[in-house]
């Protein structure tokens, strides 16, 4: 009788065994390849878009195609919103894969992006080549992925960076005014740039990013009058670049911008992001809308100063027909030497005020007169932020701003 209980035991065993590698095997079979991506080993991150990929997924492996990969962290991002990390120490040689990853569930997904964290390998210009795996269901691999609502989704042109922490970017032309600028932190995942009311009403903004790659998954502009524009930008803006313009309908005074970005586990770098706008048509001018506020001072330019020796640059000047009788200079977050200021006319001529002045953060200096009353060009200015100062707010650069008044 025992015999018989465990031949049949035996026998169930065997069964069970059977069923567990055919289904290995059927699980191995259904690996399909979904994604792949070129690793540059010279930075210490990348993403791979998968929002092309076909079907929905049960689980996830790598394949190193080509070349060597040490991983610190997987991070997932499904279009249901969930953020799946798989972050342990993972070295992956040409040809090997990961083992699966420890899902929370097996339910079916669609795959937005892998985002890689891994070690630079600086002596190294060869990139390495990942596969993405996707172990599907026989519903999953035809399952049709979601219409994505339409994004404001940014692209960005590439900066000629200097050595200077506070202007490592080219000069941001066109008429952009810089009126906002903030050092974030990748411990956390959001930010607020303050930048007030009546400051000026612009029809379209775009960012500069100095000093780290930052990914921006949310802009959210909130107006003076309470209300909000969100812009679901979702795009990784590299260090020294500057994005493409993100339009506004120019009506509302904009009171503060929240950043939501994606944060860099147990990374202790900063960026830098810096804040553009063009005004509306009907803002500066001698019948504008800016001379109901600000006791009748317009911002018109803006730019950071550096802060090693005397620097000798363009403060870009917002798009205006002239006629400004004087112009003053404010200086935030931290203390700078001003040493003089030229400002050029569209004709070329140019009023040249000489400086020799210390001016501390949140003060100003001025008001001056101008000669001329034709269209402002540009302003050169010659300035340095002072490396000392304990009354500065954070440890970035100064922000020097002109306002003219007509």
């Amino acid at each position: 009788m025992v015999y018989r209980i465990h031949a049949r035991l035996g026998v169930v065993a065997a069964l069970a065994f059977a069923a567990v590698a055919t289904a290995g095997s059927a699980q191995a079979q259904n690996l399909t390849t979904i994604g792949k991506a070129e690793v540059d080993p010279k930075r210490d991150r990348q993403v791979i878009d998968l929002r092309k990929s076909r079907g929905s997924v049960v689980g996830l492996r790598l394949r190193a195609a080509d070349g060597k990969l040490v991983l610190s962290n997987v991070r997932v991002k499904f279009a249901d919103g969930l953020v799946y990390d798989e972050r342990r120490a993972i070295t992956l040689l040409e040809g090997e894969r990961t083992r699966p990853f420890a899902l929370p569930d097996r339910k079916e997904r669609f795959v937005d992006e892998i985002e890689l964290f891994y070690e630079r390998q600086a002596n190294t210009a060869d990139p390495s080549a990942i596969e993405v795996l996707a172990e599907q269901t026989s519903s999953g691999r035809s399952a049709e992925r979601p219409a994505a609502p339409a994004t404001g989704e940014v692209s960005q042109r590439p900066t000629s960076p200097k050595k200077t922490e506070a202007q490592p970017g080219e000069q941001v032309r066109s008429g952009d005014v810089l009126f906002g600028a903030a050092r974030v932190g990748f411990g956390v995942d959001r930010d607020v740039i303050r930048v007030g009311a009546q400051v000026g009403k612009f029809q379209r903004v775009r960012l500069r990013v100095l000093e780290n790659d930052i990914f921006i998954n949310e802009l959210k502009l909130v107006y003076a009058d309470g209300t909000s524009d969100t812009l679901a930008v979702d795009a990784l803006v590299d260090a020294n670049s500057v994005t493409r313009w993100l339009k506004l309908t120019g009506d509302r005074f904009i009171q503060e911008i929240q950043l939501n970005y994606r944060s860099k586990p147990s990374f202790k770098g900063r960026a830098r992001v810096e804040v553009f706008g063009e005004y509306a048509e009907n803002w500066l001018g001698p019948d504008g809308e800016a001379r109901k506020y600000n006791a009748g001072w317009s911002l018109i330019g803006s730019e950071t100063a550096g802060f090693v020796g005397f620097d000798k640059g363009v403060i870009p000047v917002a798009r205006n027909q002239g006629g400004f009788k004087k112009l003053r200079v404010t200086v935030l977050d931290r203390a700078i030497t001003l040493d003089e200021l030229r400002i050029v006319y569209e004709n070329d001529k140019v009023d040249i005020i000489p400086v020799k002045a210390r001016v501390d953060a949140g003060s100003t200096w001025g008001p001056f007169d101008l000669r001329e009353q034709g269209r402002i060009k540009e302003i050169q200015a010659r300035y340095r932020s002072r490396f000392i100062d304990p009354k500065a707010t954070g440890k970035g650069a100064a922000i020097v701003e002109i306002w003219g008044a007509y």
